[in-house]
């Protein structure tokens, strides 16, 4: 397929069909963990208590989004129809976070979980000195990156009009400097952070595992984040551990044949049996 025009299909096939449950999982906690490095962004998630009191929640709110984003497509009525209900859930919280003026306006706080999402699976790969994200797939990815970003809204306005990065390269240097800026430590983030961090650990992890859950999180966090947010790094040993589980996670994947169940009918079964166990636990 050619990435310049078939980008959102390529999106959806590999989505679809390649990407286990649990690499998602990995995008949207440890990513968020990433994306509210600024104060204001952990002090709104702080404010809306979500990920704190109902993390669940949050992982099958995100799932819906993604699903309809990069499944049914941008150009569909599913994945437009999200974008609209983001807007809105965006301006109503700015609505009920009057102390934090302007919290929905920096267009950096827009790009960036854009970015993060797309090039978050090649920057983890290579880090672990495995092979990245194919030149179409970059492409692909670009393309879907810049088209969601002109769906979204900023309090003072659309996004249509904006500046996005103009390729793949652009993408990873808005994103290298995004993460060098001097952030401020503060208690909402290490409480959200936390959470998120404990919530992953033990979705993914039976009991006697959630120790190495927890540094899982960490080490796709990343120690600048993790130091940010107060919520401790690993020692070399450790992180020796977790890097080797990553990657040979990566490496089986290869070998696993695609998936024939798509991903957002995966993860509805999950959530299904999720549901039930908190059900009988009266959670």
């Amino acid at each position: 397929m050619d990435p310049e025009t078939d980008w959102e299909r390529m999106i959806s096939l590999y989505i679809g069909h390649r990407v286990p449950e649990f690499a998602l999982a990995m995008m949207i906690y440890p990513g968020t963990m990433r994306m509210m490095q600024p104060s204001r962004t952990a002090a709104t998630l702080a404010h809306t208590g979500k990920l704190e009191t109902r993390p669940h929640r949050r992982f099958q709110d995100g799932n819906s989004f993604l699903m309809a984003w990069m499944v049914n497509g941008l150009s569909s009525a599913e994945g437009r129809s999200a974008a609209e209900r983001l807007n809105r859930l965006h301006r109503a919280v700015a609505r009920g976070t009057p102390q934090l003026p302007g919290n929905f306006d920096d267009i950096d706080d827009f790009i960036y979980p854009l970015v993060l999402l797309a090039t978050f699976g090649d920057r983890l790969q290579t880090s672990l000195g495995l092979p990245g994200t194919s030149e179409p797939m970059k492409i692909a990815w670009h393309r879907w990156a810049q088209t969601l970003f002109r769906l979204l809204e900023r309090e003072s306005g659309p996004l249509t009009e904006e500046a996005f990065p103009e390729d793949w390269t652009a993408m990873t240097e808005f994103a290298a400097k995004f993460e060098d800026r001097p952030y401020e430590q503060t208690e909402s983030g290490r409480r959200v952070a936390t959470a998120m961090m404990d919530f992953f650990a033990e979705r993914w992890f039976p009991p006697p595992l959630r120790a190495f859950g927890r540094d899982v999180t960490r080490c796709l966090a990343g120690e600048r984040v993790c130091r940010l947010q107060r919520i401790g790094w690993m020692s070399p040993g450790r992180e020796r551990v977790v890097r080797f589980f990553l990657k040979s996670a990566f490496r089986a994947q290869v070998l696993v044949p695609d998936y024939r169940t798509p991903l957002p009918e995966r993860l509805r079964r999950r959530a299904l049996v999720a549901s039930e166990r908190r059900r009988r636990h009266g959670s």
